[in-house]
């Protein structure tokens, strides 16, 4: 709520203590979900490197535990993270373990997010094809979940790229369905 409110210091300095506090009370399900938490807002305020670091450390305590879910919300992160970094390989596989482990029907929030990933990586390794095909699959994906937001974000990445109509209708449709239902 702090971060969304952007008061992001003050988030990072009330989660900072959790991974920890979850590791003193025996749970390595919630200390990856703290480092988690706490790795968005440290990637807010700058710092990719140990939010990056975070995340991998919820993976590795998410694949001991056997929960998939939670690391497919760790990875779905890191992709992000190494996105921004300029690192769109390590995105790129990020990304690819994560989808890997779903069948997810449940999870179309974040199946789209990780494809829309996996396209801007593809298209900041210069495969432009491989990109769009990705970006208007996670989109579309995103539209039949009703994920207005994945929507949009899948979207904007494609008409930076293409200005093709149909992706601005979709995406003009999706911006009017997202502010309606705000």
């Amino acid at each position: 709520m702090l971060a969304e409110e952007g008061r992001t210091a003050e988030a990072a300095a009330l989660l900072e203590p959790s991974p920890a506090l979850a590791r003193d009370a025996g749970d390595p399900l919630g200390e990856a979900t703290a480092l988690v938490n706490l790795a968005v807002v440290q990637a807010e305020l700058g710092d990719l490197g140990t939010a990056s670091e975070g995340c991998l450390r919820a993976v590795e305590l998410s694949r001991r535990e056997g929960d998939r879910h939670t690391e497919m919300l760790a990875l779905q992160h890191l992709a992000r993270l190494q996105l921004t970094a300029h690192r769109p390989a390590d995105a790129l596989a990020s990304a690819g373990t994560a989808l890997a482990l779903g069948p997810e029907h449940e999870e179309a929030a974040r199946r789209s997010l990780l494809l829309a990933v996996s396209g801007e990586a593809h298209l900041a390794l210069g495969d432009e094809e491989k990109g769009i095909g990705l970006l208007d699959r996670a989109a579309r994906e995103a539209e039949d979940a009703g994920y207005e937001e994945g929507a949009v974000r899948a979207l904007e990445a494609l008409l930076r790229v293409t200005a093709r109509t149909e992706y601005r209708r979709r995406y003009d449709q999706a911006l009017r369905r997202l502010s309606d239902d705000g």
